[in-house]
């Protein structure tokens, strides 16, 4: 065994030493191809790996690689270009302005490539597109601007989470977002305290810092996210920051100040007003009790009456009003880079940033301070050593928590109405009849809900390399995410007023460690460049939680939790999640034409049982470049890059919950019995509970035409998850309802495009115009039991979306008498229609398919336009096809059943109001028991719609100007997020992109319009 590791030892030693002595050194200048001036911090990477350098301040470059190697030369705005060094001592490389697609740098968070050379489907988006917009969560600049990504925030809400489907939804009840990986580092995304619970807390990607980040790179097929093995089933979002770049000191300063407000939404959903109102509501008495009033001003005095008013005395408030407000955006960011002169000079990045949002809703806003700090340095050229950190603190007040009953939007709709003022005659607040004010609860005196961020996130890393060929790097990872949260339900609402007063408070706090180490080996022979690397990674998860809770305070204004006389909650928990990972990546090409790449990655995880706790994932893909074969030789003129892409592998879903095996969470404890401690047990557990798994298919094709003015990018996929996990019930007699069983399977397909025209390209002028699109089809495969899953208005069954509707059907509105009808549809046997009927009778209506919330097609249109100078440029946003269902309409659009809570303008102008009438809303009559407000198809809407998602016009000074008053350059510019929605006729609501990918409408908190002012400085 000895002599074996001592042969195994010369042998290495000697592929080492035959690696070193074919190393040498190469130099050159990287220039402007228009102008020829030297371009400082130009990325120069050996191809397949992190290894590399920057030019200097004269765009000067010195590396030592193998002499067969290939270079990656990359910089922002610029074309990206890989050079075969061919044996060279020196490559000089001019670098002309970026065309759109092929040449863009992918980041696969273990190592970066080019499109041209990347056998996998992905999408990148660059710093230019992720600062136009101004969410502070710099993830939702993804909206609409990548094919294949479907992204929804079902609350306009500072900072708030928001959902992404890449390429649809890959799993029912398991996880369905994608991993995130910042600087290499997988971290997590999932939003966690007592907020979360409500769908109100903030994402922790809020706490990234939009001006920080280079690009945003999505992974979607096999063998772009394979390599990620057990977290990548839905996909990878890889997020790359700014590093130092070789040369003088720079500094740059950002400063935007704006204004955001409500979106222009449609007149149908605004609410009445006094007029208005006062006409429905006197209808609405005398259609219910015509005897007990002599005329119309009988019943109107009746109505004042039930407010302790007289007529006259409404205040006629606009309650919309009362609880939004014009919104303030403050963004200001201060960074410095530096890199030196000489090789062995560390380069770093250093940024500061301060961001506030006081949003539309009162009581609600943002503020956020964050910095970062990366440094590289290579001393030698053996050793290079670095360190990416960044640090935040936020503050967010939500108003209060207690469900939407204590939302400002659900009162404006759902309790007030315009004849109550804000306050009464003698100036305090008004809470008569409804005992609710929605001002007040908002006021200093009002409720509270506060939750407060620390997050920090360190990623050292140091590669060495013994030689050309052979390199080892490893990668440290530590994401601390920590959020304090408190509540207070003050004497101002009923719930508060009711238990003198309710407090709670919360801390969570997530610590997440990994390491990464991989040896890569990267080598070069006559046309062939093979690029190899082994690697293994483990992470743990540990988040811990306290919760108290208290009521019956003894002062209204006093509402620290220790005050609080009755406890009423306590509650701790701990959960620990760990991974440990193996895997191998390697990747081919000859001569530039073919490509081959394949991966394996075998994981374990503390989330299954010893049965099945590891799993292996696999992928293989391969790339043909017909433009590099000499048969195209006659069309190069015109055609530029016609390539063929096609992959095949696995990834899979460990995020199927932390308790659903065997050993954990199978016995719950505490007082339950006579107020003696004792346990029961809560749940079957499954030790052969295993992951669930996602196979995926891409085929695809790129196209670039006439000098690249014209790039193509098409993929079809599909997307078979199997082993899905469900709840499959059990005998009764095991005292278990049911248990986690491994055996549902769901199916995604479609296709997605982009399209890149550059109409004008010359010295002065550069016009490009993007158009992507994508349509997917998913479909339930199989599910746990032969029946559906099924409510009053969705069903889950085989063959079907996952997010089909099924509701009993809407037939208007009877002409004669006003009441509201449905359709019972007769079938025969093989279930096809043989006749439909109406009736007034809900109940015997029948439930029929009508649609689903999955849209069939969605995308952007973006145009870019630089002139003189100037830039503007514009993303439309669309959607088509999908169907909403107004649950919150069920409500809004009251027709007299709520008595005298207002309702919408839709309702007072479509009313039934004398025989004859073909209306579209039944009768207004207090009191109605007709079931009009029943869920059905009366409330299911088309979610079709074309967003204006942002417009930015700018202007830079020239370079000769600014360069007198001793500046590197000066932007000013002025820019509007989601400027107007278009939308469907039968639409009422605020905007059906703020909406969640079920469909299901409810209160939304809106999607703010907002115009922004911006300056930028660079020293």
């Amino acid at each position: 065994m000895r002599n074996k590791l001592y042969l195994l030892l010369v042998l290495l030693v000697g592929i080492v030493q035959v690696g070193m002595a074919q190393e040498k050194t190469i130099t050159g200048v990287v220039t402007d191809a228009d102008d020829g001036s030297p371009l400082p911090g130009v990325s120069v990477v050996i191809k397949g790996t992190h290894l590399g350098t920057a030019t200097d301040a004269m765009g000067k470059y010195s590396i030592r690689i193998d002499g067969k190697a290939v270079l990656v030369f990359t910089f922002i705005g610029m074309q990206t270009q890989e050079i075969p060094v061919n044996n060279r001592s020196v490559v000089n490389v001019n670098m002309r302005l970026a065309s759109i697609g092929i040449d863009e740098v992918v980041v696969t968070g273990y190592g970066t490539t080019t499109k041209g050379s990347f056998t996998g489907s992905a999408a990148v988006l660059g710093a230019d597109n992720i600062s136009k917009k101004t969410d502070a969560n710099p993830v939702k600049a993804l909206e609409g601007a990548v094919s294949g990504v479907q992204l929804n925030t079902a609350s306009g809400q500072p900072g708030a989470p928001s959902t992404i489907f890449i390429r649809g939804r890959n799993s029912y009840n398991s996880g369905t977002q994608p991993l995130y990986v910042i600087d290499g580092i997988p971290i997590e995304s999932s939003t966690m305290g007592m907020r979360s619970r409500e769908g109100a807390s903030v994402s922790p990607l809020a706490t990234l810092n939009s001006a920080d980040i280079v690009s945003i790179t999505v992974l979607k097929d096999a063998t772009a996210t394979s390599i990620y093995g057990a977290r990548a089933a839905n996909g990878v979002i890889v997020i790359t920051t700014k590093q130092g770049v070789r040369g003088k000191l720079k500094v740059n300063l950002t400063a935007k100040f704006g204004l955001e407000m409500l979106p222009n939404y449609t007149s149908r959903y605004r609410l009445l007003n006094q007029e208005q109102y006062e006409n429905l509501m006197v209808d609405g008495l005398l259609a219910a009790y015509p005897d007990d009033y002599e005329n119309k001003d009988a019943a109107l005095a009746d109505l004042y009456d039930t407010f302790g008013l007289k007529p006259g005395e409404g205040a006629n408030t606009d309650w919309m009003d009362e609880v939004t407000r014009v919104g303030k955006i403050q963004d200001y960011n201060l960074d410095i880079s530096s890199g030196g002169v000489s090789e062995n000079a560390a380069k770093y990045f250093l940024s500061f940033n301060y961001f506030k949002n006081e949003a539309i809703i009162i009581g609600k806003d943002l503020e956020r301070f964050s910095g970062r700090f990366n440094l590289e340095q290579e001393p030698g050229k053996v050793v290079k050593y670095g360190l990416n950190s960044s640090f935040s603190y936020s503050i967010m007040n939500m108003g209060a928590g207690g469900g939407y009953f204590s939302d400002p939007i659900t009162l404006a709709y759902g309790k007030m109405n315009p004849l109550i003022a804000v306050r009464n005659k003698l100036g305090e607040w008004n809470f008569e009849n409804t005992q609710y004010n929605p001002v007040a609860q908002r006021s200093k005196d009002g409720d509270r809900s506060e939750a407060k961020t620390y997050r920090a996130i360190l990623s050292p890393y140091v590669t060495i390399r013994f030689s050309p060929a052979w390199s080892f790097t490893s990668r440290g990872g530590l994401d601390l995410y920590s959020i304090k949260e408190f509540g207070y339900w003050s004497f101002l609402q009923p719930q508060g007023k009711g238990m003198r007063g309710w407090g709670e408070q919360g801390t969570t706090t997530r610590t997440l460690l990994s390491i990464t180490n991989t040896l890569s080996w990267v080598k070069a022979f006559d046309d062939h460049h093979v690029n190899m690397m082994v690697g293994q990674e483990a992470q743990h998860t540990r988040e811990n939680s306290s919760y108290l809770a208290g009521s019956n305070y003894p002062v209204e204004y006093l509402s620290q939790i220790e005050l609080a006389a009755k406890p009423t909650s306590a509650s701790t928990s701990l959960d620990n999640v760990a991974l440990a990972s193996f895997f191998f990546n390697g990747q081919y090409d000859y001569a530039n034409k073919y490509y081959l790449s394949a991966s394996v990655r075998t994981d374990g995880s503390s989330r299954f049982g010893s049965n099945n706790r590891w799993a292996t994932f696999y992928s293989v893909g391969a790339r043909y470049r017909l433009t590099g074969e000499s048969f195209m030789q006659l069309a190069s003129n015109w055609l530029d890059e016609l390539t063929l892409r096609v992959s095949y592998g696995t990834s899979g879903n460990q995020d199927v919950g932390g308790s659903w095996y065997a050993s954990r969470g199978l016995y719950g404890f505490g007082y339950n019995y006579n107020s003696q401690p004792g346990s029961y047990r809560q749940q079957a557990g499954n030790p052969d509970l295993k992951w669930e798994q996602t196979a995926k298919f891409n085929v695809g094709v790129d196209l670039a035409l006439w000098e690249r003015r014209v790039n193509v990018e098409f993929d079809y996929y599909r997307h078979l998850t199997k082993d899905m996990v469900f709840n499959v019930p059990l005998s009764f007699t095991s005292g278990m309802s049911s248990i986690p069983t491994n055996v549902g399977e769901l199916e995604n397909k479609g296709f997605e495009f982009s399209v890149g025209v550059t109409p004008v390209r010359t010295d002065k002028v550069d016009w490009t115009l993007t158009f992507v699109g994508s349509a997917n089809k998913n479909e339930i495969k199989k599910l746990s039991t032969d029946l559906p899953i099924e409510s009053s208005i969705t069903i889950v069954e085989p063959g079907r979306d996952i997010y089909t509707w099924k509701m009993k059907e809407w037939a208007g509105v009877d002409p004669d008498t006003g009441s509201p009808m449905w359709w019972i549809v007769n079938r025969d046997k093989n279930g096809k229609e043989i006749s439909r009927e109406k009736t007034t009778n809900y109940n015997k209506a029948t439930k029929e398919y009508v649609g689903k919330a999955s849209p069939k097609f969605q995308g952007s249109l973006t145009s870019s336009l630089n002139l003189y100078g100037f830039d503007f440029s514009f993303q439309l946003n669309y959607s088509l096809g999908s169907k909403i269902f107004g649950d919150n309409l069920r409500y809004d659009e009251q027709t007299g059943a709520a008595g005298v809570q207002n309702t919408t303008r839709y309702v007072y102008e479509n009313r039934w109001q004398k025989p004859g009438d073909e209306a579209l809303v039944p009768r207004f009559v207090f009191g109605d028991k007709s079931g009009a407000n029943s869920a059905s198809t009366r409330y299911l809407m088309k979610g079709d719609y074309l967003k204006i998602r942002n417009i930015t016009l700018g202007y830079t000074l020239p370079k000769d100007l600014v360069q007198r008053i001793h500046l590197n350059n000066v932007r000013i510019y002025v820019s509007s997020d989601n400027l107007h929605t278009f939308v469907a006729k039968d639409f009422r609501g605020f905007d059906p992109s703020g909406i969640a990918p079920n469909g299901v409408q409810w209160w939304n908190y809106p999607t703010p319009r907002n115009v922004m002012f911006g300056l930028n400085i660079g020293f």
